[in-house]
């Protein structure tokens, strides 16, 4: 029997970027970010504004965001077709691959295989798609998503021809951004069965409290480099604990003063990863 899926959120803000100095390490922090989600299989990274943050810096930051979230998730065969450079992405050069499973294959398609690709509609009302050969191929079958890049099967790597599957291919997070604390708090408590948040004044978390997560929809706050979740919230006039079902300490007995963010997201992920056998 398939076990149910996990839907794991996570919210951060965007000023995590902040306290970085120059694009270079702007990109290495967004890149951790991408590349920890990711491990862990999350399924939304929603970057929210807080409010100490001016909403110029929150758009600048939203920017760099999306174009390296853009060129992380592309699958390396469709970027110089799809990605265009600009100079938000002057470093993605150095950083490492993201890797994920499903970009693991070929340069070239195989006859059989599984393969994302980007699926457009052409000038004679066909559906195309750019899977890393040299040509278009034919879109065969009922093709929902266009202008997009989806799980196709390579019908024929000869004919060109390939056709788009519905089954859930894993190619990263989807990305959100949302204008402040209080939106997310609502939207998100509407929609997902269990919000957390993180704070190290919080309880340490059972392996029966994350085994409830275990099939749901399920979203993990973080605070930010100079505020936590708790003086976020009562900047905007909220009592965090009437929105959470949890607040948690996935980092007890730490031996330095503060925990970044970003170190906070991999170590929460690594012990939820650990109690649900897989997220």
């Amino acid at each position: 029997m398939e076990k149910a899926r996990t839907l794991l959120r996570v919210a951060l803000p965007t000023s995590i970027l902040t306290v970085e100095h120059g694009l270079a390490l702007k990109s290495i922090r967004i890149h951790q970010v991408a590349r920890w989600t990711s491990i862990f299989g999350v399924y939304e990274v929603i970057f929210y504004k807080e409010p100490a943050a001016d909403i110029k810096e929150f758009q600048e930051h939203r920017t760099i965001i999306e174009d390296h979230w853009r060129y992380f998730f592309t699958p390396p065969y469709l970027r110089k077709q799809l990605i265009p450079l600009t100079p938000t992405l002057r470093y993605v050069g150095m950083l490492p691959p993201i890797r994920l499973k499903s970009f693991d294959v070929g340069k070239r398609p195989k006859t059989g295989e599984v393969r994302l690709g980007y699926v457009y509609r052409d000038l004679d009302g066909k559906f195309k798609a750019l899977v890393g050969d040299t040509s278009p191929y034919l879109v065969i079958g009922n093709c929902r998503h266009v202008d997009k890049v989806i799980p196709l099967l390579i019908r024929s790597a000869e004919k060109r021809v390939a056709e788009c599957l519905e089954e859930h291919v894993y190619a990263g997070p989807t990305l959100s951004f949302i204008n402040s604390f209080k939106d997310l708090l609502d939207k998100y408590r509407k929609t997902s069965k269990y919000v957390i948040a993180t704070d190290k004044m919080g309880e340490i978390p059972s392996d029966e409290q994350v085994k409830e997560l275990r099939g749901s929809d399920a979203i993990i706050l973080f605070g930010s480099p100079k505020y936590d979740l708790f003086e976020i919230a009562s900047q905007e006039g909220l009592d965090l604990k009437k929105y959470v079902d949890y607040v948690w300490n996935t980092v007890p007995f730490q031996k330095v003063v503060t925990v970044r963010t970003e170190e906070a997201l991999i170590i929460t992920l690594g012990v939820l990863n650990f109690s649900l056998r897989g997220i």
